[in-house]
């Protein structure tokens, strides 16, 4: 099934003109592998609650820096607010990155950064979106690396209930799934909590994609997010695709064919054909990857960069451009994972430079006049997952501060 509805560009970004994120991510060309989880998980989202830790780890191909980083507190949209450090931080500003490894066993050469939030030279005092910047010691203004993340309340006043739905509207009833919502203040006791809280959901960690809910009743305690009429409405997309390249010596699922090149290993995967059928639920990794070496005992170093030719059968565009998409291009659409099309085989191809391990993959077709279109369909009864984040954003706060979030499953 092909899934077409008319966007305009912002709204196709998850957000409206007003409320545009101004601080963009940003990533280098030489800087690869990009992960950041609150620390000890495997799989996740760059959020936690003050008191506990995230880590942001990279690679830098072929060459290394002396990085340093910053951090800045930005308001509910992601704009950099005009705090100063010691309003947000204890400790100290642009410190220099001291965790950092070379590969080895590897044909690649890179060096592996790691990074903690909270460490020995800052801790966060106040809740909020936070972006950190990561940049070449003696040359602050080379920025190689900009990524955001969120730390809330470690309690909340709130009562939050949270759901999805299948939309109420004919036309979106098979394609697309419907946050629900009520956030009950009594116990906060909040002045104008309408006028204050603002509350954003992201599908499946994609975070710089947020959609600003809705909402349609509310009196002096509660704020209710159920509508309809077509609003708070997601693409549900397909179960995302799959490939597993821990082992260069072995044929795993999703992989076609494995060659040498002479200075690194090639992985081409199996020829995606997308088919005209209902949803089918298959487990999946919600689109993120994990790095892993089956045949190493350090999964950061001794991991190597691969060539890996994604496959896609469709016909040729007349508009529009199809893109790989998940969070191993950072849910991007840029000419570094854009597809071309082969007229020797008939199909779309990409090729990605990515550090062996586990991934999600799908696909996306993004047409000229700022329609979106998914080749594997779109269905409301995907299984997807969700995070819902609400702000408080009095301006007597001094800052727009996290009050709290919920991840919820369309399955759970």
């Amino acid at each position: 099934m092909k899934i077409k509805k008319l966007l305009a560009a912002a709204i196709l970004a998850g957000i409206t003109p007003s409320m545009a994120q101004t601080a963009d991510e940003y990533q280098a060309q030489d800087v690869k592998t990009v992960e950041f989880r609150k620390t000890g998980t495997d799989l996740g989202m760059p959020i936690c609650t003050l008191g506990e830790s995230l880590t942001l780890s990279f690679d830098v191909i072929n060459d290394q820096y002396q990085l340093a980083y910053s951090v800045q507190h930005c308001d509910a949209d992601f704009a950099p607010d005009d705090l100063q450090f010691y309003e947000f931080a204890d400790g100290f500003d642009n410190r220099e990155i001291y965790d950092y490894k070379n590969s080895f066993n590897t044909h690649s050469v890179f060096t592996h950064y790691v990074v903690n939030i909270p460490n020995d030279d800052i801790t966060l005092k106040i809740s909020g979106n936070y972006i950190i910047k990561i940049y070449d010691r003696s040359d602050p203004e080379n920025v190689i690396l900009q990524k955001k993340f969120m730390v809330a309340e470690p309690e909340t006043q709130l009562a939050i209930d949270i759901e999805t739905e299948r939309p109420f509207l004919a036309e979106y009833s098979i394609t697309h799934q419907q946050i629900k919502a009520n956030i009950n203040n009594s116990r906060q006791r909040m002045s104008n909590p309408a006028g204050f809280l603002k509350v954003y959901v992201s599908q499946n960690g994609d975070i710089n994609h947020r959609h600003h809910l809705e909402y349609n009743f509310t009196d002096a305690y509660n704020i209710r997010f159920h509508h309809n009429d077509g609003a708070n409405l997601f693409y549900g997309g397909n179960e995302f695709l799959y490939f597993d390249a821990k082992d260069v010596n072995f044929k795993a699922l999703g992989i076609d064919k494995i060659e040498y090149t002479g200075n690194r290993y090639r992985y081409i995967l199996s020829v995606h054909s997308p088919t005209d059928v209902s949803y089918s639920f298959r487990e999946d990794l919600d689109g993120q990857f994990y790095v892993k070496n089956d045949r190493g005992f350090n999964r950061d170093l001794e991991s190597d960069y691969i060539e890996v030719v994604f496959r896609l059968k469709y016909p040729p565009l007349f508009d529009g451009k199809m893109y790989v998409s998940g969070e191993l291009t950072n849910y991007s659409f840029t000419a570094a994972n854009q597809m071309t099309y082969n007229k020797v085989d008939n199909l779309y191809e990409c090729t990605l430079l990515l550090k062996q391990g586990l991934y999600n993959y799908t696909f996306v077709i993004i047409h000229d006049d700022g329609t979106i279109e998914y080749p594997d369909g779109s269905w409301y009864n995907t299984e997807n997952k969700y995070l819902i984040t609400i702000y408080n954003t009095d301006y007597n706060n001094r800052g727009d501060r996290l009050m709290a979030y919920r991840i919820v499953n369309t399955m759970k």
